[in-house]
């Protein structure tokens, strides 16, 4: 019983994301790369991270631990700051801020700061506040797979892999 109200429950999930859109953004990754999302997502789908706070890294980083991500091979996956739209002025200050955190070219290039208002973003996704990550599966056409709020369990990890299409 427990197994089958566990299937309804992510496939009520999945239906209920369904029509969410990724937005269409143009950004620059940590290596200078501009890009346009999501059609230069690297993957298809992507494991998209959207953070909002600079405190919020440790729980991406054991996301991308129990998931066993790595820095080549294996999935596509991408972390998203979004920092807002205000925080434009101080872009070079910002990048150069995350750049120094992270040495590796490859984690550059999967780093990829978000400039444009916060509030249109989250309402493009259905996102209710800044206070905690979010998990997204993203196809290169916009298409939301998946949603996850919050830090990493094995629920959620069996959510993300059963929105894989």
């Amino acid at each position: 019983m427990r197994i089958f109200v566990a299937l309804i429950a992510v496939f009520l999930a999945n239906m209920a994301i369904a029509d969410l859109q990724f937005p269409q953004l143009d950004a620059d990754d940590l290596n200078g790369r501009s890009v346009s999302l999501p059609q230069d997502l690297p993957g298809d789908p992507t494991i998209v991270f959207i953070a909002y706070k600079r405190n919020q890294q440790p729980s991406i980083n054991d996301w991308v631990a129990r998931l066993g991500l790595q820095e080549r091979g294996g999935p596509a996956w991408a972390e998203l700051p979004v920092v807002g739209r205000g925080a434009a002025l101080f872009r070079n200050f910002i990048d150069n801020g995350m750049r120094s955190g992270i040495t590796s070219t490859a984690m550059r290039g999967r780093t990829i700061t978000i400039y444009s208002s916060q509030r249109a973003f989250n309402r493009a996704l259905g996102i209710d506040g800044r206070d905690q990550i979010y998990t997204a599966l993203v196809g290169r056409s916009g298409e939301v797979h998946a949603l996850i709020k919050g830090d990493v369990t094995e629920d959620k990890i069996a959510r993300l892999r059963a929105a894989y299409p």
